[in-house]
């Protein structure tokens, strides 16, 4: 019986605080062009830090036909966040040696000094289709 109710006490803290983090998320709308692209920014001390940023318009180009990056400079709060991130398709991440944004469009490896920040929830196409560098806003929705 014991053993019963530290299952339920794990799988209710689980349940509890994984479903609240989702629900802390910032969305977000880039615009670029004409076009546009949503996603989420994560309730996380880089996340938080970032929005204080918005809106904010920047230059991307692209970096190893992987990613698209844009500096923001040394202006994201990283205190407490892993040193290291392995980012997939669709994450946004601040790499902070260089102060730069990062828009993923093809998975990538883990990396020293890449801060989560966020995810696109649509529109990573956009990204994937700009051969030449390219302006965005990214504002709070």
């Amino acid at each position: 019986m014991k053993k019963l109710s530290i299952i339920f006490c794990a799988v209710f803290f689980f349940v509890h605080y994984a479903g609240a983090e989702e629900m802390n998320n910032i969305e977000i709308e880039i615009i670029i062009g004409n076009e546009r692209a949503e996603g989420i920014v994560y309730d996380n001390n880089a996340g938080r830090s970032f929005l204080g940023l918005l809106p904010l318009t920047i230059k991307m180009t692209d970096y190893n036909n992987t990613e698209k990056i844009g500096k923001v400079g040394n202006k994201i709060n990283i205190t407490g966040e892993p040193s290291a991130y392995d980012p997939d398709k669709s994450d946004i991440a601040y790499y902070q040696p260089f102060g730069n944004l990062c828009f993923f469009y093809r998975d990538f490896r883990l990396s020293n000094s890449l801060y989560s920040i966020g995810r696109i929830t649509n529109g990573i196409e956009i990204f994937a289709g700009k051969n030449s560098d390219f302006e965005i806003t990214i504002k709070r929705k």
